[in-house]
C-alpha cells in the first residue's frame, strides 16, 4: 500500500513529490513524457510582468519558498540547477523609461526592479537602454528532472506508461489502479488534464508556446527581453534560447514554420549579430482564464486531487501550490480560495 500516486512528472508534479518525500510518504509516479511544457519553458523565474511593468500574482510572496525548494534538490543531487541572471528589459522610448522609474519605486516591484541601464550588450542596440530587474534567473529544469527521473527508475518509483482512467477505482479509505493500491492520488498531468475524466471539466486553456535554441558569437550575459526574449543557455555555452510564442488553436506538440519565421523576425529586430538556429522546439502551457493554479479534491472523492494550471510561470508558483495541497489532503487545512478549484463551481 502506498501512500501515494502521483501522475505527471513536470513541475508540479516534482515539487509534489518534493513533499511527500519531506513528509516520509511512499509514493510511486507514472509519466508518459507526453508532456513538455515544463522542458520547453527554460525555468526562468521573474515575478514582474515585463509588458505592464506590474507584479505577478503572489510570485514575489512564492518565490523564496520555490528556491528553498530547488536549493534542496541541487544539495539532494549535487548539482547547481538554479542560475540567477539580471533580466535587461529593452525600453522602447522616453515614456517607458519614465513609467519603468515609477514602477521600480512601488511596494514589491522595488525589490526587483532597478535602475536604468546604458550598457553596452554586445549585438543590441538600446538607444533607449534598460530596465534592470534583480533576483530574476534560470532553473536548468531539464536536467533536474533527468537526475529525477533517473534516481526514481532505479528506486522503482517511475511507471513509464500512459494512465489508463478506465482501471481506476476509487474506494472510501484507498484507490487501486491495477494492481497498486494507493491511500490518494494527485494528478499533475499538464495540458494531459483534458483527457482525464475527474477534471476535465475545469477551464484549462492550454497555450501553445514555441522557442528556438540559437548559436551566435554575440556575448550577452544578460536574459534581454524586447518583442522576444534573449536568455543564455546555462548548459551549453555559446547558446541561447529564442521565445516564445502563444498559440491558443493549435494543440499539438510539433514546431511550426510559422512559429519559426515569427520568432526570427522578433530576433531579428533586437539582435543584429548572425545566428545560426540549431533547435526548435514546441510545448503546451497549462493555462488556465484567470491565470492562478488549479490545486484541489475531487467534489465526490477526496482522496483524489489535482495540481495544475501553473501556466507561464511553474517554477515559482508548483512548489507552494503543491505544498497548500499536500496539507489539504493530508490535514484538511483550506486551500486558498484563489488556487482552489471550487472557484469554478
Amino acid at each position: 500500500m502506498y501512500d501515494y500516486i502521483v501522475v505527471g512528472l513536470g513541475v508540479a508534479g516534482f515539487s509534489f513529490i518534493q513533499q511527500l518525500e519531506e513528509n516520509r510518504q511512499n509514493f510511486v509516479v507514472f509519466d508518459n513524457n507526453s508532456q513538455q511544457s515544463t522542458r520547453i519553458a527554460g525555468g526562468m523565474f521573474n515575478p514582474v510582468i515585463l509588458k505592464r511593468f506590474t507584479p505577478a500574482w503572489q510570485a514575489a510572496e512564492m518565490l523564496p519558498y520555490a528556491l528553498l525548494q530547488f536549493q534542496k534538490a541541487e544539495l539532494k543531487y549535487g548539482k547547481k540547477y538554479i542560475h540567477y541572471i539580471d533580466i535587461y528589459r529593452k525600453l522602447t522610448g522616453v515614456e517607458e523609461q519614465n513609467n519603468w522609474t515609477v514602477a521600480s519605486d512601488k511596494p514589491v516591484m522595488r525589490d526587483f526592479m532597478r535602475e536604468i541601464s546604458h550598457e553596452k550588450i554586445d549585438g543590441i542596440e538600446a538607444p533607449y537602454g534598460f530596465g534592470v530587474l534583480r533576483g530574476t534567473g534560470i532553473v536548468n529544469m531539464s536536467e533536474l528532472l533527468n537526475d529525477v527521473h533517473q534516481e526514481l527508475s532505479a528506486q522503482n518509483k517511475l511507471i513509464k506508461e500512459n494512465f489508463d482512467y478506465n482501471q481506476l477505482h476509487i474506494h472510501e479509505e484507498y484507490i487501486e489502479y491495477k494492481n497498486i493500491k494507493a491511500r490518494k492520488i494527485v494528478f499533475a498531468e499538464g495540458f494531459g488534464l483534458k483527457n482525464n475524466p475527474f477534471f476535465n471539466h475545469l477551464p484549462l486553456m492550454g497555450t501553445k508556446g514555441e522557442m528556438l535554441m540559437i548559436e551566435t558569437d554575440a556575448k550577452i550575459p544578460h536574459i534581454v527581453k524586447s518583442n522576444v526574449f534573449i536568455a543564455p543557455n546555462v548548459a551549453q555555452k555559446g547558446q541561447y534560447y529564442v521565445g516564445a510564442t502563444y498559440h491558443w488553436e493549435d494543440k499539438t506538440n510539433i514546431p511550426t514554420p510559422e512559429a519559426r519565421k515569427h520568432l526570427e523576425e522578433k530576433l531579428q529586430q533586437l539582435l543584429y549579430k548572425p545566428y545560426k538556429v540549431v533547435l526548435q522546439k514546441a510545448g503546451i502551457r497549462p493555462t488556465v482564464i484567470d491565470r492562478r493554479p488549479l490545486t484541489g479534491t475531487h467534489k465526490k472523492y477526496k482522496n483524489v486531487g489535482i495540481l495544475n494550471g501553473m501556466g507561464t510561470r511553474g517554477v515559482i508558483l508548483a512548489p507552494t501550490s503543491a505544498k497548500k495541497l499536500f496539507q489539504h489532503m493530508e490535514f484538511e487545512m483550506p486551500l486558498p480560495k484563489e488556487m482552489n478549484i471550487n472557484r469554478f463551481d
